[in-house]
């Protein structure tokens, strides 16, 4: 996220309920932003179950959603990803009570912001775009 504007979204592939609408509303997000996606912000989806979303699952998954350039997954071993969760106030001790929150920032200016994760692609959009605005104080 160095120098970068973000969205971070939370999900995992084994989810039958909350994390296929949030991957959608990424997918939605991703096609708004266009080129941006690639340029000015990076989408990121963590797994709240990294034992069983190994690299190759997770790819799978999100190119059933059309993850293109610019919306990267990001996994690792079980401590390593809940001590990020924890850092970015997402952590839950079982995976199906994650909440459907989309973490906005910009690491340069140190500005963040949730949003609810089934926003429309475009107020998300907007909340990118005011996050890329910040100016470093």
């Amino acid at each position: 996220v160095k120098g970068r504007t973000v969205a971070i979204n939370f999900m995992f592939t084994t989810c039958t309920t909350i994390c296929p609408p949030l991957a959608v509303t990424f997918a939605r997000l991703q096609k708004e932003l266009g080129s941006r996606a690639v340029d000015d912000a990076l989408l990121i989806s963590v797994s709240v179950d990294p034992v069983t979303d190994v690299p190759a699952r997770m790819k799978a998954y999100l190119s059933k959603f059309g993850a293109g350039p610019g919306w990267v997954f990001v996994g690792g071993s079980k401590p390593e990803v809940d001590e990020l969760l924890r850092a970015l106030g997402a952590y839950v001790s079982d995976k199906t009570d994650h909440t459907p929150m989309i973490l906005v920032g910009n690491e340069k200016t140190g500005y963040w912001t949730r949003a609810f994760g089934l926003a429309p692609a475009g107020t998300l959009a907007g909340l990118i775009a005011e996050a890329a605005r910040q100016e470093v104080k």
